[in-house]
């Protein structure tokens, strides 16, 4: 991915830092847990382990990178695990967010580095054909308890020939909601409950004519909004300062934005704006290339080595 750097070495790992012949160590917050090997731990053992990664990388005079996604830690935290969050964050070197909207600890510390697109990541896999009407809800992660606010979308929005396509593993709730729905209603929905894999979520996403993303919060929620701009499908989520900026940027037709959940209004909206205004062309995602994306990575990587 992207174009390979002079004098700089990329590794993938994707476990707790036990080699300690680097010079930078880059995290995605989400993967936080697997470089301290913390998942499912006790606030107290997640304290230590912050400790330690912190004592380590000081020794060793490893800088830590961090690219952060807007997601901000609950006010109601342990106590163990605020000491953590700030011994973190005073080991963090620098901070990555995804645009000038996106918060961190210290703005500072902070350079934007916008989010990449995928067009050429997925040149060669089989693509899909549009159906008309299908809106696509698809997830990486497992779908979140917000879909289930979309269950009685097809039944109730306005226009005509709607159908729900929900894509991802599902929670025990979920599956139980979907299937409920679908029992007494015999609505228009269909399910593929299971993690797709990259070339099943561009064949899904290809098959839809409208993809609903009920929340933009983690990276994989991301991957999903740009994978679909990147497919050229538009896409409909719930307004931030994030997904506003991102809307600006793509161009008009792209992103619907709604006030809340979405609803079938929100639906019938979005709908009513693409049949009524055909998109031509593509999104305007200049500059979000994986080769540009990667530039700047390793420019920030080369500024903050032996800091």
């Amino acid at each position: 991915m992207g174009t390979p750097q002079p004098d700089v070495e990329f590794r993938f790992s994707q476990g707790v830092l036990t080699n300690f012949d680097v010079d930078v160590v880059h995290v995605v917050e989400p993967n936080l847990d697997r470089l301290l090997g913390t998942r499912g731990a006790a606030p107290w053992q997640r304290l230590l382990a912050t400790w330690a990664l912190a004592r380590n990388l000081r020794r060793h005079r490893i800088a830590l990178v961090r690219t952060l996604h807007g997601t901000v830690p609950p006010s109601s935290l342990h106590r163990a695990q605020r000491l953590a969050q700030e011994i973190l964050n005073n080991a963090t070197t620098a901070f990555v967010a995804i645009d000038e909207s996106t918060a961190t600890p210290d703005p500072a510390r902070t350079i934007v580095i916008p989010h990449p697109h995928f067009r050429e990541r997925f040149i060669g896999y089989p693509r899909g054909e549009q159906v008309k009407g299908r809106v696509l809800c698809i997830a990486t992660e497992g779908l979140c308890p917000d879909v289930r606010s979309l269950l009685a979308m097809p039944r109730v929005v306005s226009t005509s020939d709607v159908t729900l396509r929900l894509v991802g593993s599902a929670p025990d709730s979920v599956a139980r909601s979907v299937r409920s729905e679908i029992a007494r209603h015999d609505a228009g929905i269909t399910t593929r409950f299971e993690n797709p894999s990259d070339g099943a979520q561009v064949q899904e996403i290809d098959a839809a004519e409208l993809v609903a993303i009920p929340q933009v919060r983690t990276l994989a929620e991301w991957q999903i909004l740009f994978l679909a701009l990147s497919c050229d499908r538009p896409v409909i989520t719930p307004r931030s300062d994030s997904t506003t900026m991102l809307s600006h940027a793509v161009g008009a037709g792209w992103i619907h934005l709604t006030d809340g959940p979405i609803t079938a209004n929100d639906i019938d909206q979005a709908f009513s704006s693409i049949r009524k205004n055909v998109l031509t062309g593509s999104p305007r995602l200049e500059g979000r290339d994986l080769a540009t994306t990667h530039k700047a990575y390793a420019a920030l990587f080369r500024a903050v080595a032996g800091r």
